[in-house]
């Protein structure tokens, strides 16, 4: 991808490997806001504006510009990755209809606490729950809030949490924060796929599914297949996994596609919410 950097915006020319509404909407993140003229993109505690520039560029701007230029994984070519997957037709259509998703490598605890409380949930009121974590216990950063700190996090309580529309998940999240630590979190980002998972699964609130997105935009790891109630459609319907469990076809999926199954489940993922014809 043809990129430059100046000291505060990132601009990409001739953009069809990027497209900021595919980016946020594929349900990766939950930290954005479509502003109509752009995309605000909040990560830890920094922000990011991102919008077209007469739809021949896109320009990014934020005060650091090096972290999103990380962040949306711009040194990495998704045309190699597009081109592989569009050997297979019903990835060859995901692929033109969400052609410029990228994955982008979101902060660890973020996307931990993130996915933990999104499991059996909605998008709409995990970004309200997310927005209110950032409001009640982060730092104010002008015209938005950081994602709290882990410190910040271990203080908040079950009834606080469920005041932010949790539910059942507050146990999990207090138990699963009070046991993390620095150390944990560093120490995953040095473990291979198969071991980081063997961690992560033992926390409270981290199923397959849950596990999987973690390890995928938490920590880049790529050989995984999160399966959702979406997913498991897809898997049967053009697929042909009609039988089994959503941990056995994510495990079917990531044997079809290696390295590149992360990058599948997030194109068929999109077009499937989005477009629905599979």
């Amino acid at each position: 991808m043809d990129y430059i950097l100046e000291k505060d915006k990132i601009i990409i020319e001739k953009p069809f490997d990027f497209n900021i509404k595919h980016i946020c909407e594929c349900g990766q993140m939950f930290r954005f806001e479509d502003k109509n003229t752009h995309f605000a993109v909040m990560s830890s505690n920094l922000n990011a504006m991102v919008y077209e520039n007469n739809k021949k560029s896109v320009i990014i701007e934020s005060e650091n510009i090096k972290y999103y230029e990380n962040y949306f994984d711009l040194k990495n070519d998704y045309g190699i990755i597009k081109a592989e997957l569009i050997k297979n037709q019903i990835l060859k259509k995901a692929i033109d209809f969400g052609y410029g998703i990228r994955i982008a490598k979101q902060d660890l605890l973020e996307t931990l606490v993130s996915f933990i409380i999104s499991a059996n949930n909605n998008i709409g009121r995990i970004k309200r729950t997310l927005n209110l974590l950032c409001q009640n216990y982060g730092i104010k950063m002008g015209d938005y809030y950081a994602f709290p700190t882990l410190s910040e996090l271990k203080k908040i309580s079950q009834d606080e949490w469920k005041q932010m529309g949790v539910g059942y998940r507050a146990n999990y999240l207090c138990e699963t924060i009070y046991n993390l630590s620095q150390n944990y979190l560093d120490n995953l980002k040095t473990l291979s796929t198969s071991l980081a998972y063997e961690k992560l699964i033992k926390l409270k609130g981290v199923g397959d599914k849950v596990c999987e997105c973690i390890l995928l935009f938490g920590l880049q790891k790529t050989d995984v297949f999160p399966v959702d109630v979406w997913m498991d459609r897809v898997c049967q319907n053009f697929f042909n996994l009609t039988s089994g469990t959503r941990a056995s076809k994510s495990k079917t999926m990531v044997e079809k596609f290696g390295n590149l199954a992360g990058y599948a489940q997030q194109y068929l993922f999109y077009y499937k919410r989005e477009y629905k014809e599979i």
